[in-house]
C-alpha cells in the first residue's frame, strides 16, 4: 500500500476508544469469573468518567469530530450495559447475588430497609425545589441523584420538580436479609419506595435518576506570589461548577427533555440508561470479602526476600543493585528501603519525588519518622496530579507539619519522574543509595499495576539523581547527566538517537531491533522516526497498552513495525525500552510514556539497566508479552484489534507465568541466603492465582 493513501496517524481519541472496547472485552470472556467480569466492567465506566471530564471536555464545541467521539462512546456503553444485564447479571443472579427491587421485597426485608430508611439515610436528604423562575441547582461531578414530579394533593394540576442528592457516605448497595448468597437493594430503589416521606402532602408522580460528569481540567497560574497548595484548593472548588460534558439519565423522556432544557445540555451529550447507572458503583460487589468461587484467586506479591530478610540492607546495595517487578514482587521492598533510612541514625538526608501515593501511605508515614529523628527530608509533591489534587494537599500540609520541606516541582510542569535519594555518613564517607521506577509509590496500585524499579548505590547514577533534585528545588539549570535522561530538556531527542542509532547499524545481513513497552504511543516526531527505522530494515515490537497512534504494517512505510496490546488481571504500566545497538545491546526503563506531554509538559526520567543479569531478565520479559496467546491483541494497519490465538500452539499467558516466576525465585533466593542472615517473618498466604 503506498504510504499517502491513506493515514499515517491513527486517531488518539478512537484509538481510546478501541482500548476499552479490550477492556470491556475480559468482562464477557467467560473464562474469567463473574465478579472478575464485574472488575472490568467498572473499570470501564471509571474509564469513561475520566474521558468525559479530561479529554471530551478539551474539544471546542465547533469541533468537527466532537459529534463522532460522543457517538462511538455511547454506543461502547450501551454495549457495556447491554453485557452486564443481559450475560452478566443473570449469571450472578444464578450465584445468589441478587438485586431486589422495591415490588420484590418481602416483609422481613421491607420493615429492614424501612428502618434503616427512617433512622439513617432520611436524616441526610434535602430535597431541592427546582423553581422556574431560578437558577438550577448546582449538581455535584458524577454523584447520583433522585429527580421527582410531585403534585400537591389539593392541587395535582399543578406538577412541581425536585432533586434529592444520594449521600456518597452511604452504601449504594444495601445488603438485606436474605437466604441468597447475598441480596441488595440499591439505594436509589430505597429512596424511591419511601419518597413520600420526602415530600409530605404532595403525590409522587414519576421519578427518576440523574448523574452529571463536569469537565475536570482546570488552568492555575503557578507563577502567582501565594501558596500554590491555596491556588489549588481554590481551582478544586471551582471544578464544581465546570460545565456538563455528559447527562446520564434514567426517566420518563418529557422529564429527560425538561433536565436538558434547565442544564442547558445538548441533545449529542445526554445518555439514556435503563436502570444501572454508575457500573463502577456497583462493581464494588467484586471488591467486598467473601464469595472466593466467583473471583479470580488472589495472586498475593512475594516478598523480595533480598531487600526485606537483609539485615544489612546497605551492605546489600553496595555490593548489587536490585530489580523489583510489581505485583510479582512486593511494595515491601520500598517500604523496608524508606523505613530503612527513616530509622538508620547514619542517614543524613531523604529526597523523594510523590505524585499519587494513595491514602494511609506507609511511605508518608516514613517520611515523618524520618524528619522526627532529625533527617532532612525534602519532597517534591506534584499537587497537580489529576483527581489526587485533595489528597496530595493534604499530605504536602501533614508533611509540612511534621517539619519537612515539601516542595511543588517546577513552574509550567507536572513532575512525574519516580525517584527517591537516601545519603548516608559511613566510614569510607558519604555515600548515596538511589530508587527510580517506572509507578507510583502507592502501596494499593503497586498490587495490581505492573512496574519496574531499580535499586543502587551507583555512584553515576547517584550523581545525576542529586543533580535532578538540584533542578527540582532550586535555580539550576538541567547538567548533563552521566546516566539519566530527563524531560522536557532532553528525553525525546535521546530516544530519536537511539532510534536512529538502529537504522544506522541496521543491514540486511543484520537487521536492527528495536522492542518497546508502553502505556501509550502519540507522539508523531517518534513515530516517523519508528517509521523510518522501519523502512530501513529494523525490526520494531511495541507492546502499548492503551492508545496507538502508529499505523503497523503498512507496506513502504511500516512493514517491520508489529504492535500489541496486553489486558489481563494487572494494568500493564511500565515503560520498557530495548535497543539492539549491533550487539551491545541497551535496556531502559523510564516514568514516561511516548506522549508529547511526557516529552514537553512534565518532569520525567529515563535510566539504563547495566546489570547483566538484569538485562537479560528484562529482555526476557519484553519477549512474554509478545509470546502470550491468551490475552493479547494484535493491532492491523486499519486500525482493528484482533485477539491473538493459540492455534496449534500451546496456551501461554504472558502474567500467569510471571506469578509463577516470582514464586520460584522466592524459593530460589531463600534457599540461597545463608541460615544465620535469615530473620524470622510472620507466614504468609502461598497461594499464587
Amino acid at each position: 500500500m503506498d504510504p499517502g493513501a491513506q493515514e499515517k496517524y491513527f486517531d488518539r481519541e478512537l484509538s481510546w476508544l478501541q482500548f476499552n472496547a479490550r477492556v470491556l472485552a475480559e468482562a464477557v470472556d467467560s473464562t474469567n469469573p463473574p465478579l472478575e467480569r464485574l472488575k472490568f466492567t467498572g473499570i470501564v465506566s471509571s474509564n469513561f468518567d475520566e474521558f468525559f471530564m479530561v479529554r471530551v471536555a478539551s474539544f471546542p464545541d465547533s469541533d468537527p469530530r466532537l459529534l463522532e467521539i460522543y457517538r462511538r462512546a455511547f454506543e461502547l456503553i450501551r454495549q457495556q450495559q447491554f453485557n452486564f444485564k443481559e450475560l452478566l447479571l443473570p449469571e450472578l443472579q444464578g450465584a445468589g447475588i441478587v438485586r431486589v427491587l422495591p415490588q420484590d421485597l418481602n416483609e422481613k426485608q421491607l420493615l429492614y430497609v424501612k428502618n434503616l430508611f427512617l433512622n439513617e439515610l432520611l436524616p441526610l436528604l434535602t430535597p431541592l425545589a427546582v423553581h422556574e423562575d431560578q437558577p438550577f441547582p448546582n449538581l455535584a461531578n458524577l454523584n447520583l441523584y433522585r429527580v421527582f414530579e410531585v403534585t400537591k394533593v389539593s392541587n395535582p394540576a399543578a406538577p412541581r420538580h425536585a432533586l434529592v442528592e444520594i449521600p456518597r457516605n452511604f452504601p449504594r448497595m444495601i445488603s438485606l436479609p436474605s437466604e441468597s448468597l447475598h441480596a441488595f437493594m440499591l439505594i436509589e430503589d430505597m429512596l424511591a419506595l419511601f419518597a413520600k416521606e420526602l415530600f409530605p402532602g404532595y403525590m409522587i408522580e414519576r421519578q427518576g435518576t440523574v448523574r452529571v460528569t463536569r469537565c475536570a481540567e482546570f488552568t492555575i497560574d503557578e507563577e502567582r506570589d501565594e501558596d500554590l497548595a491555596k491556588i489549588m484548593s481554590e481551582a478544586l472548588r471551582a471544578r464544581r461548577e465546570s460545565p456538563v460534558v455528559r447527562l446520564e439519565i434514567d426517566a420518563p423522556q418529557d422529564m429527560v427533555e425538561r433536565l436538558k432544557d434547565r442544564m442547558g445540555v445538548e441533545e449529542h451529550k445526554i445518555f439514556r440508561s435503563e436502570g444501572w447507572l454508575d457500573l463502577k458503583g456497583i462493581s464494588q460487589l467484586a471488591f467486598q470479602p467473601g464469595f472466593d468461587r466467583l473471583k479470580r484467586s488472589p495472586w498475593v506479591p512475594r516478598p523480595v526476600v533480598e531487600i526485606e530478610e537483609s539485615r544489612d540492607l546497605w551492605g546489600l546495595l553496595k555490593e548489587k543493585d536490585v530489580l523489583v517487578h510489581y505485583p510479582y514482587d512486593s511494595f515491601g521492598a520500598f517500604l523496608r528501603f524508606i523505613t530503612a533510612a527513616a530509622e538508620d541514625p547514619d542517614v543524613l538526608a531523604i529526597k523523594q519525588t510523590l505524585y499519587r501515593t494513595g491514602r494511609h501511605s506507609g511511605v508518608i508515614s516514613a517520611l515523618e519518622k524520618a524528619v522526627e529523628k532529625g533527617k532532612s527530608v525534602t519532597v517534591v509533591i506534584e499537587l497537580k496530579a489529576r483527581f489526587d489534587e485533595e489528597q496530595n494537599i493534604e499530605e504536602a500540609r501533614r508533611l509540612e507539619r511534621a517539619g519537612a520541606t515539601v516542595l511543588y516541582g517546577v513552574v509550567g510542569l507536572k513532575t512525574h519522574s519516580k525517584v527517591c535519594l537516601v545519603v548516608r555518613r559511613e566510614a569510607e564517607g558519604i555515600r548515596r543509595y538511589v530508587h527510580l521506577g517506572t509507578g507510583n509509590y502507592n502501596e494499593k496500585t503497586a498490587q495490581i499495576y505492573s512496574d519496574l524499579n531499580l535499586f543502587t548505590s551507583n555512584d553515576e547514577f547517584a550523581r545525576d539523581v542529586s543533580s535532578f533534585f538540584n533542578v527540582m528545588t532550586g535555580f539550576s539549570t538541567p547538567a548533563q547527566f552521566s546516566k539519566l535522561e530527563m524531560a522536557p530538556y532532553g528525553l525525546r531527542r535521546r530516544l530519536l538517537r537511539l532510534i536512529m542509532r538502529e537504522s544506522v547499524q541496521s543491514s540486511h545481513e543484520r537487521p536492527g531491533l528495536i522492542t518497546a513497552k508502553m502505556n501509550s504511543l502519540v507522539d508523531k516526531e517518534i513515530i516517523e522516526a519508528l517509521y523510518r527505522a522501519s523502512q530501513k530494515g529494523v525490526r520494531i515490537r511495541l507492546n502499548v497498552r492503551g492508545i496507538c497512534c502508529l499505523r503497523p504494517g503498512v507496506k513502504g512505510l511500516s512493514d517491520n513495525i508489529e504492535v500489541v496490546s496486553i489486558v489481563d488481571m494487572f494494568l500493564e504500566h511500565s515503560r520498557l525500552f530495548y535497543f539492539s545497538n549491533a550487539g551491545d545491546e541497551e535496556v531502559y526503563l523510564s516514568s514516561a510514556d511516548w506522549m508529547p506531554r511526557n516529552f514537553d509538559r512534565r518532569l520525567e526520567l529515563m535510566f539504563p539497566v547495566e546489570d547483566a543479569k538484569h538485562k537479560k531478565e528484562l529482555i526476557h520479559l519484553l519477549g512474554l508479552y509478545f509470546k502470550d496467546n491468551v490475552k493479547a491483541w494484535t493491532l492491523s494497519s486499519e486500525g482493528t484489534y484482533r485477539k491473538k490465538e493459540a492455534g496449534d500452539d500451546k496456551k501461554f499467558r504472558a502474567q500467569e507465568s510471571l506469578c509463577q516466576q516470582a514464586l520460584q525465585r522466592e524459593i530460589a533466593i531463600k534457599k540461597a541466603i545463608p541460615l544465620e542472615l535469615k530473620t524470622q517473618r510472620p507466614k504468609r498466604e502461598d497461594n499464587p492465582r
